[in-house]
Formats: C-alpha cells, sequence, structure tokens
C-alpha cells in the first residue's frame, strides 16, 4: 500500500491531524510562492534554495515516500522556473545557481530520508521494547511463582561508599555495627509485586507492599545478610532459605532466589523469586520428630530381641542344671546314699553351668562388639558331646540320636560354643516336637557329609510330624512359633549364627515324617572374625 503521509489512520489525535493538514497546505503555498517569486522576478540570487525549507516543513507529516515526492515536485518546480524565466539562452551564472539549488534540495532529501530511516527503526525498537515490557509484565503478574521487584540503588549507594572508605569485609563490618543490617532494610525498597507475592505478604493490596523492605523482613534474618554480601561481593546469583513475615505478623519460611545484573543500569528493578515452604519445613520438622521415635522404638526393638533371645539361650541350660541338682539331691537322699549317681548328677550340673556362663559372655562379646574369633570344630566330636549334655532329656523322653559320619570329615570353620549352641536348638526342637505329636517311634538321626563346593554339612532329622508350609516359609523369622508359650526366636538365633559364619541353615519336610534341618559351614576360614549374631540385622527382620 502506497503511503504518503507519515502516520496511519488512527494513529494521531484529530487535532495532530488537523495541525498536519495545515501545515502541508501551507507548504505548498510556500512552494507555488516560491516558483513565483523564482520565475516572475529579476531577483538574481538562487530563491529556489528556499524549496528546503518547504521539505524541512513536509518532513514532519509525509513518510519517506512522501518525502521523495516533495522532493521531486520541488526539483520540478525549480527547473520549470529556470527555463520560464531564463529560457535555454542563458549565462554561466544563472546555471550554477540552478544547480546550487538542485544540489540543495538533493542533500535535505537524502538527510531526511536517512532520518526517517532511523525515525522508523527507533520506532520499531521502542515498538519491541514495548512488547517485550508487556509479555514480561503479563508473566510477571500471572506468575504462580512469588515475583518480588526490588529497587536495589540506594543499597548499591551504601555498599559503594563503605567501599570507598576501605570495608572489604562485610561481615566484620556488620559485626562492628549492630544497625547495618537495619539501614540495609531501609535502604532496599520494594517497587511491584504480583498476586502471588501478596499472597505471602498476607492477602494485602498492591499498594501496601510497596516501600522499605523492613516491614516484611526481619533484619536479624540470616538470608537478608546473605542478599547483601552476595551483592557486596558481586556474585550473579544468590539463593537461600529465610524468614518473611507478613503484614499482619505472621512469619513463614521461604525459599528465595535473585540474579543480579551484569551492570548498574538494571538495579532499579531487581525481580527475586519466593516459594512459601512453611509447610514443607513443618513436615520435615515431623518427619525428623518421627525418625527420632523410630530410633528409639528399634533400640527398644533392639533390646526387646536381644532379652528374649538370652532368656531363650539360658532357658535350656538352666533348665538342665535345676534337674541335674535335684537329681543329685535325690540321690544324697537315699539310704545308703548313692554316691556314684549323685557324683555323675553334680558333675552334670557343673557342665549345664559353664553352658550358661558361655552364653552370657557369648552375649556380653556381642553387645561390646567383641568379635568371637572362628576356630577348627570337629563335628563328630561336637555332636558326640552334645549327645552326653542332653542325656537327661533324651533318656527322659526315650528318644534315639543314630549319627552316621563319614571317615576323614574336615573339620568346619565356625565357633565350637555357637555351633554346639544351634545343635541344642535342633535336637531340643526335634525332642520336643514329636513329644507334642506323641509320636510312637522317636529317633533323631544326626549326618554329617561333606559336599562339593567346600562345605560341611551337618542334618538333623526328627520322625515327628513335620512342619506346615506356613511354618516352612516362615519358621526362621523372630518371634514366628508353632508353640504354644513358644518365644519365636531359637530358630531365628540358630539362622543368624550360621550366617554370621559364612554358612546356610533350611528346612525341608521328609518324605515319610518329620522335619530335616540342614546346617551347610565352610571348611576354609574366610579371614574374618564374627560375632554371635549381629543385633541390626535381627532388629532390621524383626521390624
Amino acid at each position: 500500500m502506497v503511503r504518503l503521509w507519515k502516520w496511519l489512520p488512527g494513529e494521531r489525535s484529530t487535532i495532530e491531524q488537523e495541525n498536519d493538514v495545515a501545515l502541508a497546505i501551507a507548504a505548498v503555498s510556500n512552494a507555488f510562492a516560491v516558483f513565483l517569486i523564482d520565475t516572475f522576478t529579476t531577483i538574481e540570487s538562487a530563491v529556489a534554495v528556499f524549496y528546503v525549507i518547504i521539505m524541512l516543513v513536509a518532513a514532519d507529516f509525509l513518510s519517506r515516500l512522501g518525502i521523495l515526492a516533495a522532493a521531486a515536485m520541488c526539483a520540478a518546480l525549480c527547473v520549470t522556473s529556470f527555463f520560464l524565466s531564463h529560457g535555454i539562452d542563458n549565462d554561466l551564472a544563472t546555471f550554477l545557481r540552478l544547480v546550487g539549488s538542485l544540489s540543495a534540495l538533493i542533500i535535505t532529501t537524502a538527510l531526511l530520508f536517512k532520518n526517517e530511516t532511523s525515525r522508523l527503526a527507533l520506532l520499531a525498537s521502542h515498538n519491541r521494547t514495548r512488547s517485550s515490557e508487556y509479555r514480561y509484565r503479563s508473566i510477571f503478574k500471572q506468575s504462580g511463582i512469588a515475583l518480588w521487584e526490588q529497587d536495589l540503588t540506594a543499597l548499591n549507594a551504601l555498599l559503594e561508599d563503605l567501599r570507598s572508605n576501605g570495608v572489604a569485609d562485610l561481615c566484620a563490618y556488620s559485626r562492628a555495627n549492630p544497625d547495618f543490617a537495619k539501614t540495609c532494610t531501609e535502604a532496599i525498597r520494594t517497587v511491584a509485586v504480583n498476586d502471588a507475592a501478596l499472597e505471602i505478604l498476607g492477602s494485602i493490596a498492591h499498594e501496601q507492599a510497596l516501600g522499605p523492605i523492613s516491614r516484611f523482613i526481619p533484619h536479624d534474618c540470616p538470608s537478608l545478610f546473605g542478599f547483601v554480601n552476595a551483592f557486596f561481593h558481586g556474585q550473579r546469583r544468590f539463593e537461600s532459605k529465610g524468614r518473611i513475615r507478613n503484614f499482619h505478623g505472621k512469619e513463614s519460611v521461604i525459599l528465595m532466589a535473585v540474579e543480579f545484573p551484569e551492570d548498574q543500569s538494571g538495579l532499579d528493578r531487581i525481580v527475586i523469586g519466593l516459594v512459601d515452604i512453611t509447610e514443607r519445613e513443618a513436615a520435615q520438622a515431623t518427619m525428623m520428630a518421627a525418625q527420632a521415635e523410630l530410633a528409639r522404638a528399634s533400640r527398644a526393638s533392639a533390646v526387646g530381641a536381644l532379652s528374649a533371645s538370652l532368656a531363650h539361650e539360658l532357658n535350656q541350660p538352666l533348665g538342665a542344671l535345676l534337674m541335674n541338682a535335684q537329681a543329685c539331691l535325690r540321690w544324697l537322699n537315699r539310704n545308703p546314699p548313692d554316691l556314684n549317681a549323685a557324683i555323675r548328677a553334680a558333675e552334670r550340673t557343673m557342665r549345664d553351668g559353664e553352658r550358661a556362663s558361655q552364653i552370657v559372655k557369648t552375649t556380653k562379646a556381642m553387645l561390646s562388639r567383641t568379635p568371637i574369633a572362628s576356630e577348627k570344630v570337629d563335628l563328630l566330636e561336637l555332636v558326640e558331646e552334645t549327645r552326653t549334655l542332653l542325656e537327661y532329656e533324651i533318656e527322659r523322653q526315650n528318644v534315639s540320636i543314630d549319627l552316621m559320619s563319614p571317615p576323614n570329615l574336615p573339620p568346619a570353620n565356625a565357633s565350637k560354643s555357637e555351633l554346639q549352641q544351634v545343635l541344642i536348638n535342633l535336637i531340643t526342637n526335634a525332642m520336643q516336637a514329636m513329644e507334642e505329636a506323641g509320636s510312637r517311634v522317636r529317633r533323631i538321626s544326626v549326618r554329617l557329609s561333606t559336599s562339593d563346593t567346600g562345605f560341611v554339612v551337618m542334618s538333623v532329622s526328627d520322625t515327628g510330624p513335620g512342619l506346615s508350609s506356613e511354618a516352612i516359609e516362615n519358621v526362621f523369622e523372630p518371634y514366628f512359633t508353632t508353640k504354644p508359650f513358644g518365644m519365636g526366636m531359637g530358630l531365628a538365633i540358630c539362622k543368624s549364627t550360621v550366617e554370621s559364619r559364612g554358612g546356610k541353615l533350611s528346612v525341608k519336610n521328609n518324605d515319610n515324617s518329620g522335619a530335616t534341618f540342614e546346617i551347610a559351614l565352610p571348611v576354609e576360614s574366610e579371614g574374618r572374625l564374627t560375632r554371635m549374631y549381629d543385633v541390626p540385622q535381627m532388629v532390621a527382620r524383626i521390624g
């Protein structure tokens, strides 16, 4: 679209449009006046130069195309006037005046054209700036994140004054001048906020949020000094967690982030992003309290597990000790006393007492984190000693124990006292299962063997009722028991004890009747010392 006027319709007010029309009429009138004077008078000077004034007037309301059209018209009038007044035959001076007039027109037109081009470029840049500012303001107002615009010019002047006075350590200066933080809050002024920030500040009006931030940021807030110190040392970005006091005096915990400009031209509008994390901090405090309570409960659970395991371990030797002591008294109270039988009962009492003492020592070593060294254990000798220890119970319940072992069985790498306690638990459980089921044949078979993987295997089988599918799955879990008054700790302790030595404890039902517990222990030492059982592991399994 060809447009001679500088302004589009609607861009100028009615008065401005009327002024442009008046200037256009005046310019055209003056052009013809100059033409008439130049043509019909005998003035010898370059009257056509006055066309330049007309061009300067027309440039105020003509577009670049209009300026070219006006220049062409003035040049045409100038040439026409020359030929009408002087004809073809003229002297050199007259011709030079024409050339001078036309040159002045051409130079003026070029300058006006360049000026109009620059004006249009400046106008386009201004429009882009306005559009960018509009988009920024739209994002600023509609953002769900609280945005706080601050004017830092006064703060910058304050800090520049400190630099000029030789202050390099702002921390030391702040300690020496307690009112410095308050002065900073007075120097930082809010110039704009969006709706999300107004909500954090107490759902107030926009005008109420403007002014010094001292009304909202406590001067003793560490994040305030961190902000000022980062600005003082020329950091580009600052993030921190701090406190903000809203218009009604309620404090909230906020997460603030700001990016400082590279130069000082933008210090009058520094955008600070705010995120209210009060609820998150409260939830975190609640979680920490819950973790502390969980730690306390875990310690209580560990104590409970230890107490239960200790009670379970001591129950057998103490019960046997009591029965042997009673038997010793009975043999002594006979007439005449059977001293040999009493001596044997006393020896069993001493042996059971030593077992109880060993359990206490092992528990003490476990609590003091003193490792119990592994040793070479002769499993055949171990089974014989265990059968002797349980001799009274074996005879009382009419149980037979069969022992089968290959020749030259290698020793196991374990703790003898620990492994004997495991074997006692397995044999005792087997005897109790057969007694509760009323089994007519009560036989326990202990088989020793070796495996291809470098383990020695000890299996304990009984002729009892076997285990249910649920018991097979959970038999090694703490507190799981099939006994009416059982504690459910024995097999859990046995499994932890065997695994602490690098071994494995498993269970399966026999084809005919009863169940078989199998212990696999390494032959060679793995170069480590282990405890009887790991309390944290037990607690983890319990919890």
